[in-house]
């Protein structure tokens, strides 16, 4: 995916409320660049990682 020309938290959680989840994801990555020890971002990040893995695993059952 090429970086993304703005980034920003607000745009961020607009993608992943979109189901944007990938996207959403890199904008956080870019941010974590930005702001390495951001606690909020760190978070986010890992609960959208949980997220994702849950929808690719339901999706691979329910397509079995």
């Amino acid at each position: 995916m090429e970086k993304p020309g703005i980034v920003s938290v607000t745009l961020a959680d607009i993608y992943f409320q979109q189901g944007y989840i990938e996207q959403s994801m890199e904008m956080y990555k870019e941010l974590m660049k930005k702001e390495p020890y951001n606690d909020v971002y760190r978070k986010r990040l890992s609960a959208m990682k949980k997220d994702l893995k849950a929808k690719q695993k339901a999706s691979f059952f329910k397509n079995r």
